[in-house]
């Protein structure tokens, strides 16, 4: 797996969790959105998309 959709994957599970429960600051989970879905993690849900579609494009050369 490449660097790129490594961190890419990244950025989107940890979207979805503070989504789904927020962060943990002082031993305790603040904010997050109740379970819904975020603009910013449909954002990195695209840009893992585009960066998975990038690396088949590039392996079908």
């Amino acid at each position: 797996m490449s660097d790129e959709i490594a961190t890419a994957a990244k950025a989107l599970l940890d979207a979805i969790t503070f989504d789904d429960c927020g962060a943990m600051i002082g031993g305790k989970f603040v904010g997050g959105n109740g379970g819904l879905i975020s603009r910013d993690t449909i954002r990195r849900a695209d840009e893992l998309r585009q960066v998975l579609l990038r690396h088949e494009s590039e392996e079908s050369r």
